[in-house]
């Protein structure tokens, strides 16, 4: 892979950005996709966690508002959720 032009990637739609990876895994040794595969976990367990705590600090947020007497519709406006989701954090 190192011989492909690095102006390639730059041009590159999502696509060919995507085969381009692939083409990078597949030519990895087994101890290297151990390693990539060992990362993308990492990654995905950081993203889950940041997901979790944003999860919290919303639930937080609509049962405050709700506290300080805000409605829902309110809620819906400030926050982004759909009266469904609020509902759900109640």
């Amino acid at each position: 892979m190192e011989t492909i032009d690095p102006s390639v990637y730059e041009r590159a739609d999502e696509g060919l950005l995507r085969l381009l990876e692939k083409a990078k895994v597949a030519a990895l040794s087994d101890k290297e996709i151990d390693q990539y595969e060992a990362a993308l976990k990492a990654l995905e367990d950081e993203i889950d966690l940041e997901q979790h705590g944003f999860e919290r600090a919303m639930t937080q947020t609509v049962r405050r508002m709700l506290e300080y007497g805000k409605g829902i519709e309110e809620i819906t406006l400030f926050t982004g959720l759909s009266k469904e989701e609020i509902e759900k954090l109640m």
